[in-house]
């Protein structure tokens, strides 16, 4: 990629311009500074090259100048039309390194800040008013990086948390299914939002644009998985969206009787939903998970639950009317818990079927 501007000499020339502000002492001599800021401008071609900046340069100069003359209290329109110059400035050597393309300049140079501008924003950050071009750029990925940094250890320590939720499962089941669900919703958010961050601090500098169309498909993704939770009633199944990008659906209503493989016939609807969400997904990969509790051995346990995923995905592949690709079945055995095996209703919990969309896109 071609740099827009040689950093050194760009900063070089913004130091000149701000000492030369913070050397005139009296609202007189800032005054002439200003003016000698858009003179440099216009020299360059502001005036005719980015002539809205000018204009509101000139006009900050204004109102500057008639304050200076009036004798009032000047340190607020001094300082706005001290940034206001400087940035015009900034713009037009951003725009006037651009002179060998072939296209609007101002157009150009406004919407490289917008779309810095906007990662910053959706990075809760702020661009400084006065830069523009490469600088503004260089300062959101030094910002970008800051914050990524602080995010990857906030998303290590709620890892740590969530593997370490087991420990206290067994407190009461309101309480604990309400913090889990809590950590799980905050580590997502961590997750998403280190995974964003990373993505636009690799594409800021070579194409901002990117970022834009990556959130577009984040968002379609979730509505996709918010409308398919629309299918599943309450009692018969749960539907979430990974921080890996997968799509899970927990069937709730899908129930085994303890120690048996038999798939009763009554479950037939819930099934036909169930196709109807891998077929929504068409690029995703779908697989099924088999539970159980912890009654027994835990080697018969593994056994039974991957018997119990194998008839539920030859189901599917029935319904789909692709017996070739029938979703890869894997017995979890009682590893994964999300009630405690202490009651029967818990244990019922416990034995279930969660039908699992694999993102065609995962791990980028």
């Amino acid at each position: 990629m071609r740099h827009p501007f040689p950093p050194i000499a760009f900063i070089a020339a913004t130091v000149v311009i701000a000492a030369t502000v913070a050397v005139a002492a009296t609202p007189a001599e800032r005054a002439t500074a200003v003016a000698a800021t858009l003179a440099q401008a216009k020299q360059l071609g502001a005036d005719k090259r980015c002539p809205d900046d000018f204009r509101v340069a000139e006009s900050a100069n204004d109102v500057a100048v008639g304050c200076v003359i009036g004798g009032g209290e000047c340190d607020g329109s001094l300082a706005a039309a001290e940034l206001a110059a400087t940035r015009v400035l900034n713009r037009i050597r951003f725009i006037e390194d651009l002179r060998s393309a072939r296209h609007d300049w101002q157009e150009a140079a406004e919407r490289y800040d917008r779309l810095v501008g906007r990662v910053a924003t959706i990075a809760g950050l702020t661009v400084a008013p006065e830069l523009s071009g490469e600088p503004a750029g260089r300062s959101v990925l030094a910002d970008l990086d800051r914050v990524m940094t602080r995010l990857r250890v906030r998303a290590d320590s709620l890892e740590a948390v969530n593997r370490d939720f087991g420990a206290w499962v067994e407190g009461g089941r309101a309480a604990q299914e309400s913090t889990i669900v809590g950590l799980r919703r905050e580590l997502t958010a961590a997750r998403h939002a280190l995974w964003e961050t990373q993505l636009r601090a690799g594409v800021a500098e070579a194409d901002l644009s990117a970022v834009a169309s990556r959130e577009t498909r984040v968002q379609d993704r979730e509505a996709q998985v918010r409308e398919l939770g629309l299918l599943f009633k309450p009692e018969e199944g749960q539907v979430w969206l990974t921080p890996e990008g997968d799509v899970r659906v927990r069937l709730t209503g899908l129930k085994f009787a303890s120690g048996n493989a038999w798939l009763n016939p009554k479950y037939d609807p819930l099934l036909d939903k169930a196709a109807e969400a891998i077929r929504r997904f068409p690029d995703f990969v779908p697989g099924v998970e088999g539970y159980t509790d912890d009654t027994g051995s835990r080697a018969a346990n593994l056994k039974l639950s991957l018997e119990r995923a194998q008839v539920v995905a030859a189901a599917l592949a029935k319904r789909l009317d692709a017996p070739a690709a029938t979703p890869a079945a894997a017995g979890m055995g009682p590893d994964q818990p999300v009630a405690p095996n202490t009651t029967e209703e818990g244990r019922a919990r416990n034995r279930r079927i969660e039908l699992v969309l694999k993102a065609p896109d995962a791990g980028r």
